[in-house]
């Protein structure tokens, strides 16, 4: 342990530091140096004296203990479709000035911490681009409604279906009945979900496994719900839009909107610098870079469900329950 100290005293008298390397940590520190910057100062330092190459830093291995109800990866339609689903989800949907429409791939996932190169998201996003390479582009249909049965409400949902032919016969088959999930979004989901193992809360929440949707509103009860339900599917014109990335989102509170904080390309050949990672702050090319902009949705109609005051609860528990398509609903708003 002597001999440990005093080869890093030598290695940062070497370097011009004078005093003990807790001092020079307290100076680096008021100097605005961060931890990190410190260490590698540090450890150059006494490879210097030793002539030793020292380790590298190894990278946090992330944990459930890094999951934040704050932020989520998702596939969001374009901003061109959200016309009729945001006047479904104006009146109903009580997180709809929090959550832009988006169906929920992982969630809760990592703090963001804000740092440039190295931090969460930076780091997230560069691994979920190697998850997602071998996964093309695909067409997803919002056709019809499902609906999840909680214990004092139940929450409404656009189903998202395949494009084929078969996928769009069954959508007009009996009313009890749901057509396909997209396979590209389940094998999006399945990519992530290996490549960051600690986020599996969407398929352990309920013994049904992951069942994507996107939440259009929550009812009372399930009569109401089903009642809405039923009027959603006669009168809804089906859309359908193209998945080419996901994207992860942040928002700096429980009560603060989402933000688009990076978006994360499918398949080999999307983009080039950057494995095609779009980051906040690095702007964008033209008009159709729509997730560039703000989620700021127009004022929800008086009476609402959104501007009800929010029950006085621990948010981001889990809260089994069943229902069409078997599931139970965690966070609020997901």
């Amino acid at each position: 342990m002597q001999r440990g100290a005093s080869v890093i005293r030598g290695g940062l008298a070497s370097a011009g530091f004078r005093g003990s390397p807790a001092r020079t940590t307290r100076s680096f520190i008021r100097g605005g140096s961060s931890r990190s910057h410190i260490a590698s100062v540090m450890m150059a330092a006494v490879s210097e004296t030793t002539g030793e190459a020292m380790p590298a830093e190894t990278e946090k291995e992330w944990t459930k203990r890094d999951l934040r109800h704050t932020s989520a990866v998702v596939i969001c339609p374009p901003t061109s479709t959200w016309e009729p689903i945001q006047r479904i989800r104006a009146v109903n949907d009580k997180s709809y000035t929090r959550w832009m429409p988006h169906i929920n791939i992982l969630y809760p996932f990592l703090l963001d911490d804000g740092e440039e190169g190295d931090g969460n998201f930076d780091r997230a996003a560069s691994k979920a681009r190697e998850a997602l390479r071998d996964i093309e582009p695909f067409t997803v249909s919002l056709r019809t409604f499902g609906h999840f049965a909680h214990a004092k409400s139940c929450t409404v949902w656009l189903h998202p279906s395949g494009h084929g032919a078969e996928d769009m016969e069954d959508a007009n088959a009996a009313s009890d009945s749901l057509p396909p999930v997209s396979d590209g979004v389940m094998a999006t989901q399945a990519a992530l979900e290996r490549a960051f193992p600690f986020a599996n809360d969407l398929s352990t929440i309920s013994p049904a496994g992951f069942t994507p949707h996107l939440s259009v509103g929550q009812y009372d009860d399930k009569e109401t719900a089903s009642e809405a339900l039923g009027a959603m599917n006669a009168t809804w014109a089906p859309m359908t839009f193209e998945v080419d990335a996901v994207y992860i989102i942040s928002r700096a509170g429980p009560d603060a909107p989402f933000e688009f904080k990076a978006r994360v390309p499918l398949g080999a050949s999307a983009g080039a610098s950057a494995g095609g990672v779009w980051r906040r702050g690095d702007g964008g090319d033209d008009d159709t870079d729509w997730w560039t902009e703000v989620y700021s949705p127009p004022p929800p109609p008086e009476g609402a469900r959104c501007l009800r005051p929010k029950p006085k609860r621990r948010w981001g528990g889990k809260r089994r329950g069943g229902g069409r398509g078997g599931r139970g609903r965690g966070d609020p708003g997901a």
